[in-house]
């Protein structure tokens, strides 16, 4: 069951300046914004979002669109708390999953576009980022020769699937400091760095281990005040693990079929750097409309900065926390924990971006397969169709 969130009003950037009654308007001058429009609802996006949630039982979702920089659509669909009768609205916060991993990428690039690092740069061991504070500081070759670009493209050689398994969620209880001694003196490093790909969020939460050691600030403040304060995104923190820790305008969490008792045991706020934020899809296009290289939003990367994050290595499709899908000439990434999934695409040639977040997920199967296939067609209908976006908003 699904019900429609009634119309917002977003912040007004631009004060509507009124011609006095006496001037006439000369040819060549520039016409003054005028006040927000009101958003209209668009059946066609609506219906297809709604008969989505029923087929695959989502219980709410929030979608947020810009075209050119300007948010032109952006509405919460079904239940922020089913038990409470409570509606998704824009304000919302959702579990970002691994979209928390293109903050990191930014926040990466933000320091070596800084002069603080390079992604060349060593992790591990005498000289390197870290040193030798993790672990025995007794370092095998391929731990010695990770460079930071592969924990951001996943080819660090280890702590995937395929290379020794991703541990992010072993010894909950542990702080950062020892899971990290754990993973580096207890498991293996079958891959030279830089020549295999494999997902790893292991490599993500070392990531941030080197935003804080670089920056001399927690992760999620670098990100709060260094990557995001500029970009209006002010809505991004860390996930709550319980429910009773659940944040101001965070949603509820609901695991279907074998994980419908797991979405509160995930190790958050450990989990930061990998999956770990919360944020409005409103503001995720916030963050990602500021790192598109384009003159529509003030960017909070130079173009070389943009170029490098968005550049895969030549056997993958995944960049610096960006996925590339060349063929679509877009860029996106997707989130899935027990009782998220999460995604955003942008478009390079027609201008268009969205994000599209929901508070629960189809167990693994068939059925999250079937999922994913139709989410990615959902978002792709979103940048693609003919939709008729209101450009009058206002509401960047």
């Amino acid at each position: 069951m699904t019900t429609r969130s009634t119309v917002t009003y977003l912040f007004l950037f631009f004060i509507f300046i009124g011609l006095s009654s006496c001037s006439k308007k000369k040819s060549g001058d520039i016409e003054e914004p005028g006040p927000p429009a009101a958003q209209q609802d668009i059946a066609t996006v609506d219906n297809a979002l709604t008969s989505f949630m029923t087929t695959y039982s989502m219980p709410g979702a929030s979608l947020a669109i810009s075209k050119n920089g300007k948010l032109v659509y952006a509405k919460g669909y079904g239940f922020a708390d089913k038990e409470a009768n409570e509606a998704v609205t824009t304000r919302h916060r959702f579990r970002l999953a691994s979209l928390s991993k293109t903050y990191t990428g930014a926040a990466i690039m933000k320091l070596v576009q800084e002069g603080k690092l390079t992604l060349d740069s060593k992790v591990f061991g005498t000289g390197a980022i870290l040193g030798t504070e993790y672990g025995t500081g007794t370092y095998n070759t391929n731990v010695g020769n990770i460079k930071v670009r592969d924990l951001l493209q996943n080819t660090t050689g280890s702590w995937g699937a395929n290379t020794g398994g991703d541990v992010i969620d072993q010894n909950a209880s542990y702080t950062n400091t020892q899971l990290l001694n754990w993973v580096l003196t207890t498991r293996t490093n079958p891959k030279a760095p830089g020549t295999f790909y494999d997902y790893s969020n292991v490599g993500f939460f070392i990531a941030g281990r080197v935003i804080e050691k670089v920056s001399g600030k927690s992760y999620i403040n670098y990100i709060k005040q260094d990557l995001l304060a500029a970009t209006g995104a002010a809505e991004t923190d860390i996930a709550a693990k319980t429910l009773a820790e659940r944040k101001t305008n965070e949603v509820k969490y609901y695991g279907q079929g074998t994980e419908s008792s797991y979405p509160y045991v995930i190790a958050f706020p450990r989990r930061d750097a990998d999956g770990g934020l919360i944020a409005s899809a409103s503001d995720v296009l916030r963050l990602i409309t500021s790192i598109d290289g384009l003159n529509t939003r003030a960017d909070i990367l130079n173009n070389a900065s943009v170029t490098s994050m968005t550049t895969p290595p030549s056997f993958s499709t995944y960049a610096q926390g960006i996925a590339i899908w060349k063929e679509q000439n877009l860029w996106f990434n997707y989130g899935s924990l027990p009782g998220t999934r999460t995604g955003y695409m942008k478009h390079n040639t027609n201008g268009m971006c969205v994000a599209l977040l929901f508070n629960s997920r189809p167990p693994a199967g068939a059925s999250e397969n079937a999922f994913a296939g139709a989410m990615q067609n959902l978002m792709l209908n979103f940048l693609n169709g003919n939709h008729n976006w209101q450009e009058n908003l206002n509401q960047f």
